[in-house]
């Protein structure tokens, strides 16, 4: 099996084994940074991710099996025009042997239930409008 085929291989594991911890400090930094270096297309500076986790890190999430970093979402919480907040989820990734299990609409849940808000923007190459609507029955069952 060649090195492509062995990192989009699912991985067979029980949901209860995932842990979902908060980011806990610079250890957790470099962990966010190749997810993203290496899922997504769109390059980010060192001072992009700072401006996140350091600003809102109860709101950047990664999630972990058996010790290896499989997922993570960085976010933000500000005020919105009209005096409400807005939450905007600026990175969404889970390695391909880990999706479609149920570890990304876990994140966006987990985005939500922090804020108990009505307004996501979500900024990710990986969700089209069809994958976010698809992702939403998901979290309410």
């Amino acid at each position: 099996m060649d090195e492509v085929q062995e990192r989009e291989k699912k991985e067979e594991f029980d949901a209860s084994e995932i842990e979902y911890v908060s980011y806990g400090g610079e250890h957790h930094l470099p962990l966010i940074m190749n997810l993203v270096d290496q899922e997504l297309s769109e390059p980010y500076s060192i001072f992009t991710y700072r401006y996140f986790v350091y600003l809102w890190p109860q709101l950047s999430f990664l999630a972990f099996h058996k010790g290896k970093c499989v997922g993570t979402v960085v976010c933000k919480m500000g005020d919105h025009w009209n005096s409400t907040f807005r939450g905007y989820i600026a990175m969404l990734v889970v390695i391909k042997p880990y999706r479609g299990r149920g570890i990304g609409p876990f994140f966006v849940f987990l985005h939500l239930g922090w804020h108990l808000q009505r307004y996501v923007v979500i900024s990710s190459e990986i969700l089209s409008i069809l994958q976010l609507l698809n992702l939403l029955p998901d979290l309410f069952k």
